[in-house]
């Protein structure tokens, strides 16, 4: 080929590479309209308590899993400080067996883990609710049988004295369980009538491998999932007349109907890289970022 030739075929294939369009990265719902209500990029040294209630639902109680979620009674110290560290902008929930631990609700439970909540039950406002809303979680799940992270929702109506008449409105943006940690699981659960409307996603990349990110939009009526910015379920919001807001949830829950596998090292840790909350709400209040 001569040299002429040679700068054609170069001029030539520079312009057909050009002429391709770059693969943009899936960028999730559009947000225009929405504003910033919580962002907690977890850059300090510790799990920031005026954003987070950890171990309790907002009346007190706790929720149903084989670990007892540790809280920020004095009595409980040296468990939070071993359940929920930050570091290099990363919080970590640790689960932890413990053969000889002595269960504070009497449920006989040996181990123990973390959960942090928007909702506060020592009659602080929340730090961020809405009902029409977009959650945005950066996160690595732990694998193995028994293991049930989840981020996940119900309305502020539910947590009154007596509960919601009109039964508690769940939204379950993921519940992952760590036998087989490529399904990603989502659902609506009225529990009032007990319908729900729920999505599975079968073949998604190991969540426990590496960090992803999850999206959950809430909208006037349906939810819908994202997986790294892209869409994998729409699920149908139940009673959607409702105008009650909704408070969020990440726990790692132990059970959920599967034996639990116990690792060598005795504890599972789920890892959050950042979460972001938004509102679409007439009377949102947006944060600095």
């Amino acid at each position: 080929m001569t040299l002429a030739a040679r700068r054609l075929a170069l001029t030539l294939t520079t312009a057909c590479l050009l002429a391709v369009p770059a693969l943009a990265a899936a960028a999730g719902p559009d947000l225009t309209g929405y504003k910033l209500i919580l962002d907690d990029e977890f850059n300090g040294d510790k799990l920031d308590l005026t954003k987070w209630q950890a171990g309790t639902q907002p009346n007190g109680g706790q929720w149903g899993s084989d670990s007892y979620f540790v809280t920020v009674d004095p009595r409980e110290r040296e468990m939070f400080n071993q359940v929920y560290t930050v570091k290099d902008g990363v919080l970590t929930i640790r689960a932890i067996y413990k053969p000889d631990f002595v269960d504070p609700n009497g449920w006989n439970r040996k181990w123990y883990s973390g959960m942090i909540s928007t909702a506060f039950s020592n009659g602080r406002p929340p730090s961020a609710v809405f009902r029409r809303g977009y959650v945005e979680v950066r996160e690595k799940f732990p694998t193995g049988s028994g293991v049930w992270p989840a981020n996940w929702a119900i309305n502020m109506k539910s947590q009154q004295a007596g509960g919601d008449p009109e039964g508690t409105l769940e939204v379950d943006g993921i519940e992952a369980y760590g036998n087989d940690m490529t399904v990603m699981r989502s659902t609506v659960h009225n529990w009032g009538d007990k319908s729900y409307s729920a999505g599975v996603k079968h073949g998604l990349p190991d969540m426990s491998a590496a960090f992803h990110t999850y999206g959950f939009l809430v909208g006037d009526d349906e939810v819908i999932c994202y997986f790294d910015g892209e869409e994998v379920h729409r699920m149908k919001l139940l009673r959607p007349q409702t105008t009650d807001k909704f408070f969020w949830m990440f726990n790692l829950a132990m059970g959920g109907g599967w034996p639990i596998a116990m690792p060598a090292s005795g504890h599972y840790d789920m890892q959050i890289d950042y979460i972001r909350i938004y509102s679409k709400d007439a009377d949102a209040k947006a944060v600095k970022p």
